[in-house]
Protein backbone atom coordinates (compact mmCIF):
# COMPACT_ATOMS: atom_id res chain seq x y z
CA UNK A 1 0.00 0.00 0.00
CA UNK A 2 1.47 3.30 -0.99
CA UNK A 3 1.56 6.00 1.86
CA UNK A 4 4.55 7.33 4.40
CA UNK A 5 7.26 4.70 5.96
CA UNK A 6 6.75 4.45 9.50
CA UNK A 7 9.98 4.40 11.15
CA UNK A 8 10.72 2.36 14.10
CA UNK A 9 11.16 4.15 17.45
CA UNK A 10 14.14 1.65 17.97
CA UNK A 11 16.25 2.99 14.70
CA UNK A 12 15.84 6.76 15.13
CA UNK A 13 18.72 6.79 16.71
CA UNK A 14 20.37 5.78 13.55
CA UNK A 15 18.87 9.07 11.95
CA UNK A 16 21.88 11.53 11.32
CA UNK A 17 21.48 14.57 13.73
CA UNK A 18 21.44 18.48 12.47
CA UNK A 19 23.24 20.75 14.18
CA UNK A 20 21.57 22.98 16.90
CA UNK A 21 21.61 26.84 15.95
CA UNK A 22 21.63 29.17 19.27
CA UNK A 23 20.86 32.80 18.96
CA UNK A 24 21.76 34.65 21.76
CA UNK A 25 18.67 36.17 24.07
CA UNK A 26 20.72 40.00 23.23
CA UNK A 27 20.67 39.53 19.21
CA UNK A 28 17.37 37.73 19.57
CA UNK A 29 14.89 40.69 21.04
CA UNK A 30 16.28 43.41 18.49
CA UNK A 31 15.82 40.63 15.69
CA UNK A 32 11.99 40.67 16.75
CA UNK A 33 11.73 43.88 17.24
CA UNK A 34 13.09 44.91 13.35
CA UNK A 35 11.11 42.16 12.23
CA UNK A 36 7.93 43.41 13.89
CA UNK A 37 8.84 47.50 13.04
CA UNK A 38 10.00 46.44 9.24
CA UNK A 39 6.79 44.70 8.84
CA UNK A 40 4.37 47.53 10.21
CA UNK A 41 6.57 50.44 7.98
CA UNK A 42 6.22 48.38 4.56
CA UNK A 43 2.61 47.89 5.16
CA UNK A 44 1.63 51.24 6.29
CA UNK A 45 4.43 53.95 4.84
CA UNK A 46 2.38 55.00 2.13
CA UNK A 47 -0.72 55.91 4.97
CA UNK A 48 -1.78 59.23 6.10
CA UNK A 49 -2.90 58.69 9.96
CA UNK A 50 -2.55 62.99 11.07
CA UNK A 51 -5.08 64.41 7.70
CA UNK A 52 -8.71 63.57 8.89
CA UNK A 53 -11.03 61.68 6.27
CA UNK A 54 -13.36 64.22 4.25
CA UNK A 55 -16.53 63.85 4.39
CA UNK A 56 -17.30 61.92 1.20
CA UNK A 57 -14.17 59.61 2.54
CA UNK A 58 -16.51 58.64 5.47
CA UNK A 59 -20.23 58.58 3.10
CA UNK A 60 -18.08 56.03 1.73
CA UNK A 61 -16.86 54.14 4.86
CA UNK A 62 -20.18 54.48 6.01
CA UNK A 63 -21.70 52.78 3.06
CA UNK A 64 -19.27 49.83 3.01
CA UNK A 65 -19.86 49.07 6.85
CA UNK A 66 -23.68 49.52 6.61
CA UNK A 67 -23.48 47.36 2.80
CA UNK A 68 -21.47 44.59 4.52
CA UNK A 69 -24.09 44.15 7.38
CA UNK A 70 -26.61 41.53 7.57
CA UNK A 71 -30.16 42.85 7.19
CA UNK A 72 -32.22 43.16 10.80
CA UNK A 73 -34.70 40.56 11.37
CA UNK A 74 -37.72 42.36 12.78
CA UNK A 75 -40.54 40.15 14.52
CA UNK A 76 -43.55 38.97 12.75
CA UNK A 77 -45.66 41.67 14.62
CA UNK A 78 -43.53 44.97 13.82
CA UNK A 79 -45.35 45.81 10.47
CA UNK A 80 -48.64 45.12 11.80
CA UNK A 81 -48.48 46.48 15.18
CA UNK A 82 -50.77 49.55 14.83
CA UNK A 83 -49.13 52.71 16.86
CA UNK A 84 -50.06 53.20 20.42
CA UNK A 85 -53.66 54.01 19.93
CA UNK A 86 -54.86 57.64 21.61
CA UNK A 87 -57.77 56.92 24.28
CA UNK A 88 -60.82 57.75 22.26
CA UNK A 89 -62.94 61.05 24.04
CA UNK A 90 -66.47 59.58 25.69
CA UNK A 91 -69.09 59.33 23.32
CA UNK A 92 -71.73 62.31 23.66
CA UNK A 93 -75.06 61.19 25.51
CA UNK A 94 -77.67 59.90 23.28
CA UNK A 95 -80.73 62.85 23.16
CA UNK A 96 -83.40 62.42 24.65
CA UNK A 97 -86.24 60.86 21.95
CA UNK A 98 -88.56 63.43 20.98
CA UNK A 99 -92.30 63.22 22.49
CA UNK A 100 -94.55 61.11 19.75
CA UNK A 101 -96.43 63.79 18.22
CA UNK A 102 -100.56 63.20 18.19
CA UNK A 103 -102.15 64.63 15.02
CA UNK A 104 -105.63 64.25 16.78
CA UNK A 105 -108.41 62.47 15.24
CA UNK A 106 -107.91 63.34 11.49
CA UNK A 107 -111.26 62.25 10.81
CA UNK A 108 -113.25 65.34 12.26
CA UNK A 109 -113.81 68.19 9.78
CA UNK A 110 -110.86 70.80 11.11
CA UNK A 111 -111.70 74.20 12.44
CA UNK A 112 -110.42 77.36 12.66
CA UNK A 113 -109.34 76.50 16.66
CA UNK A 114 -107.49 73.17 15.89
CA UNK A 115 -104.48 72.72 18.04
CA UNK A 116 -105.33 75.87 20.35
CA UNK A 117 -105.56 73.70 22.71
CA UNK A 118 -101.31 72.71 22.17
CA UNK A 119 -100.00 76.56 22.43
CA UNK A 120 -98.93 75.52 26.05
CA UNK A 121 -96.32 72.79 24.91
CA UNK A 122 -94.91 75.64 22.76
CA UNK A 123 -93.94 76.59 19.13
CA UNK A 124 -91.31 74.02 18.83
CA UNK A 125 -93.79 71.33 19.72
CA UNK A 126 -96.57 73.24 17.19
CA UNK A 127 -93.90 73.33 14.54
CA UNK A 128 -93.16 69.59 14.86
CA UNK A 129 -97.43 68.54 14.32
CA UNK A 130 -97.33 70.96 11.44
CA UNK A 131 -94.31 69.52 9.66
CA UNK A 132 -95.87 65.97 10.53
CA UNK A 133 -99.16 66.58 8.89
CA UNK A 134 -97.73 68.20 5.87
CA UNK A 135 -95.97 64.71 5.34
CA UNK A 136 -99.19 63.13 5.43
CA UNK A 137 -100.46 65.07 3.28
CA UNK A 138 -102.70 66.67 5.55
CA UNK A 139 -102.49 70.38 4.13
CA UNK A 140 -105.05 72.06 5.68
CA UNK A 141 -104.97 70.90 9.31
CA UNK A 142 -100.93 71.92 8.42
CA UNK A 143 -102.31 75.26 7.76
CA UNK A 144 -103.55 75.70 10.73
CA UNK A 145 -100.75 74.26 12.82
CA UNK A 146 -98.72 76.81 11.14
CA UNK A 147 -101.13 79.34 11.92
CA UNK A 148 -101.29 78.35 15.65
CA UNK A 149 -97.06 78.98 15.77
CA UNK A 150 -97.81 82.46 14.70
CA UNK A 151 -101.51 83.35 16.80
CA UNK A 152 -100.55 80.90 19.87
CA UNK A 153 -97.28 79.70 19.72
CA UNK A 154 -95.43 82.58 21.23
CA UNK A 155 -92.59 81.94 18.37
CA UNK A 156 -88.82 83.62 18.01
CA UNK A 157 -88.09 85.26 15.31
CA UNK A 158 -86.91 82.18 13.44
CA UNK A 159 -89.26 80.24 14.33
CA UNK A 160 -91.88 82.80 13.33
CA UNK A 161 -89.98 83.51 9.21
CA UNK A 162 -90.71 79.15 9.49
CA UNK A 163 -94.42 79.92 10.19
CA UNK A 164 -94.50 82.62 7.84
CA UNK A 165 -92.82 80.93 5.11
CA UNK A 166 -94.76 77.44 5.08
CA UNK A 167 -98.40 80.00 5.28
CA UNK A 168 -96.98 81.61 1.83
CA UNK A 169 -96.26 78.09 0.69
CA UNK A 170 -99.73 76.27 1.59
CA UNK A 171 -102.38 78.97 1.87
CA UNK A 172 -102.51 79.44 -2.57
CA UNK A 173 -102.62 75.67 -2.80
CA UNK A 174 -106.04 75.35 -0.39
CA UNK A 175 -109.52 76.49 -1.16
CA UNK A 176 -111.35 79.82 0.68
CA UNK A 177 -112.02 78.70 4.23
CA UNK A 178 -115.74 80.37 3.58
CA UNK A 179 -116.49 79.95 -0.23
CA UNK A 180 -120.15 81.56 0.80
CA UNK A 181 -120.47 85.09 0.67
CA UNK A 182 -123.60 85.37 2.46
CA UNK A 183 -121.75 83.33 5.56
CA UNK A 184 -119.46 86.02 5.93
CA UNK A 185 -118.77 88.37 8.02
CA UNK A 186 -119.73 91.86 7.15
CA UNK A 187 -116.86 94.53 8.32
CA UNK A 188 -116.56 98.26 6.96
CA UNK A 189 -113.60 99.87 5.54
CA UNK A 190 -113.84 103.68 6.09
CA UNK A 191 -111.87 106.91 4.97
CA UNK A 192 -112.21 109.96 5.57
CA UNK A 193 -110.58 113.01 3.46
CA UNK A 194 -111.28 115.84 0.93
CA UNK A 195 -113.64 115.88 -2.22
CA UNK A 196 -110.72 116.03 -4.47
CA UNK A 197 -108.79 113.17 -2.90
CA UNK A 198 -111.93 111.01 -2.08
CA UNK A 199 -112.11 110.50 -6.19
CA UNK A 200 -108.77 109.55 -6.73
CA UNK A 201 -109.34 107.21 -3.34
CA UNK A 202 -112.57 105.33 -3.57
CA UNK A 203 -111.54 102.94 -6.37
CA UNK A 204 -108.67 102.18 -4.22
CA UNK A 205 -110.65 101.24 -1.57
CA UNK A 206 -113.00 98.97 -3.45
CA UNK A 207 -109.56 97.07 -4.54
CA UNK A 208 -108.53 97.05 -0.94
CA UNK A 209 -111.63 95.73 0.08
CA UNK A 210 -111.90 92.91 -2.23
CA UNK A 211 -107.92 92.22 -1.46
CA UNK A 212 -108.84 91.94 2.36
CA UNK A 213 -111.62 89.45 1.57
CA UNK A 214 -108.86 87.05 -0.32
CA UNK A 215 -106.51 87.77 2.62
CA UNK A 216 -109.29 86.44 4.99
CA UNK A 217 -110.06 83.02 2.92
CA UNK A 218 -113.79 84.30 2.42
CA UNK A 219 -114.06 84.69 6.14
CA UNK A 220 -115.36 88.80 5.83
CA UNK A 221 -117.05 90.49 3.84
CA UNK A 222 -115.69 94.45 3.36
CA UNK A 223 -117.46 97.16 1.89
CA UNK A 224 -116.20 100.74 2.29
CA UNK A 225 -117.41 104.17 3.12
CA UNK A 226 -115.54 107.31 1.87
CA UNK A 227 -116.61 110.78 4.31
CA UNK A 228 -115.19 113.91 2.58
CA UNK A 229 -115.10 116.78 4.63
CA UNK A 230 -115.91 120.55 3.89
CA UNK A 231 -113.43 122.81 1.78
CA UNK A 232 -111.88 124.54 4.39
CA UNK A 233 -109.10 127.55 3.44
CA UNK A 234 -107.71 126.78 0.07
CA UNK A 235 -103.93 125.43 0.40
CA UNK A 236 -101.60 123.44 -2.42
CA UNK A 237 -100.60 120.58 0.48
CA UNK A 238 -102.68 117.57 -0.23
CA UNK A 239 -105.76 116.64 2.94
CA UNK A 240 -105.19 113.94 4.77
CA UNK A 241 -106.99 110.71 4.96
CA UNK A 242 -107.88 108.95 7.93
CA UNK A 243 -108.70 105.64 7.80
CA UNK A 244 -110.59 103.10 10.45
CA UNK A 245 -112.32 99.45 10.02
CA UNK A 246 -115.85 99.07 11.76
CA UNK A 247 -118.48 96.89 12.07
CA UNK A 248 -122.02 96.92 9.85
CA UNK A 249 -123.92 98.00 12.52
CA UNK A 250 -124.24 101.91 13.31
CA UNK A 251 -123.00 101.89 16.69
CA UNK A 252 -120.83 99.10 15.94
CA UNK A 253 -117.89 99.05 17.67
CA UNK A 254 -114.63 100.21 15.26
CA UNK A 255 -110.75 100.05 15.86
CA UNK A 256 -108.06 103.19 15.85
CA UNK A 257 -108.51 105.65 13.20
CA UNK A 258 -104.74 105.83 11.21
CA UNK A 259 -103.87 109.27 9.30
CA UNK A 260 -101.55 109.47 5.79
CA UNK A 261 -100.95 112.41 3.57
CA UNK A 262 -101.16 111.59 0.23
CA UNK A 263 -97.56 112.15 -1.43
CA UNK A 264 -99.09 110.95 -5.14
CA UNK A 265 -101.50 108.93 -6.96
CA UNK A 266 -99.18 106.05 -7.61
CA UNK A 267 -98.17 105.20 -4.21
CA UNK A 268 -101.54 105.83 -2.49
CA UNK A 269 -102.41 102.19 -2.87
CA UNK A 270 -99.62 100.88 -1.15
CA UNK A 271 -100.08 103.22 1.59
CA UNK A 272 -103.63 102.56 1.86
CA UNK A 273 -102.79 98.60 2.42
CA UNK A 274 -100.23 99.79 4.57
CA UNK A 275 -101.94 101.98 6.88
CA UNK A 276 -104.66 99.13 7.19
CA UNK A 277 -102.47 96.29 8.04
CA UNK A 278 -100.99 98.11 10.85
CA UNK A 279 -105.13 99.07 12.13
CA UNK A 280 -105.72 95.40 11.80
CA UNK A 281 -102.34 94.86 14.07
CA UNK A 282 -102.93 97.50 16.49
CA UNK A 283 -106.78 96.44 16.48
CA UNK A 284 -105.54 92.49 17.51
CA UNK A 285 -103.32 93.66 20.36
CA UNK A 286 -105.81 95.11 21.95
CA UNK A 287 -107.84 92.42 22.70
CA UNK A 288 -106.84 89.03 24.63
CA UNK A 289 -106.68 85.95 22.17
CA UNK A 290 -105.45 86.07 18.94
CA UNK A 291 -101.67 87.44 19.41
CA UNK A 292 -100.68 90.79 17.14
CA UNK A 293 -99.70 89.67 14.08
CA UNK A 294 -95.92 90.21 13.22
CA UNK A 295 -94.50 93.74 12.26
CA UNK A 296 -94.03 94.10 8.77
CA UNK A 297 -90.30 94.65 7.73
CA UNK A 298 -89.51 97.35 5.72
CA UNK A 299 -89.92 96.82 2.04
CA UNK A 300 -92.27 93.83 3.11
CA UNK A 301 -95.30 94.03 -0.06
CA UNK A 302 -98.37 95.27 2.27
CA UNK A 303 -100.78 92.84 0.26
CA UNK A 304 -98.45 89.80 1.03
CA UNK A 305 -98.45 91.04 4.70
CA UNK A 306 -101.95 90.27 4.89
CA UNK A 307 -102.25 87.25 3.24
CA UNK A 308 -99.13 85.41 5.34
CA UNK A 309 -98.73 87.31 8.36
CA UNK A 310 -102.54 87.75 9.51
CA UNK A 311 -103.96 84.06 10.42
CA UNK A 312 -107.21 82.86 9.52
CA UNK A 313 -108.47 82.62 13.30
CA UNK A 314 -107.13 86.12 13.21
CA UNK A 315 -109.65 87.67 10.77
CA UNK A 316 -112.75 85.73 12.24
CA UNK A 317 -111.51 87.26 15.67
CA UNK A 318 -111.43 90.66 14.10
CA UNK A 319 -114.85 90.49 12.39
CA UNK A 320 -116.75 88.79 15.52
CA UNK A 321 -115.12 91.81 18.21
CA UNK A 322 -116.10 94.49 15.15
CA UNK A 323 -119.62 92.82 14.92
CA UNK A 324 -120.08 92.89 18.97
CA UNK A 325 -123.10 94.08 20.81
CA UNK A 326 -121.91 97.15 22.50
CA UNK A 327 -120.77 96.61 25.98
CA UNK A 328 -119.54 93.31 24.97
CA UNK A 329 -115.64 94.16 23.42
CA UNK A 330 -112.52 94.24 25.15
Amino acid sequence: MGGATRIPLSQTAALPQLPTVRVPLPAAIPLCLAVVAGTWWYGSRQLDFLTPPTPAELDAVRSRVESSLPPMEQPEDAVSAPPEARPEPPPPPPEPPKPVIDPGDLSLPPTLDDYHDLAAKGADHLIDLAVLLETEGEHQRALLAWERVLDAGKPDDAQAAAAIAAIKRLRPTLPAWNPDPSKAIPVVLHAGTGKKTARVLKPMLEETARELESASAGILRITTAVTTGKSGAKTSAPPPVALWLAGSAKDAPSSDVLSFTVESEESLHEVVRKTTFQIIRSYLARIASPAAPREMPEGTSALDALHSRITRRSWRELGTRLNAAPGKTD
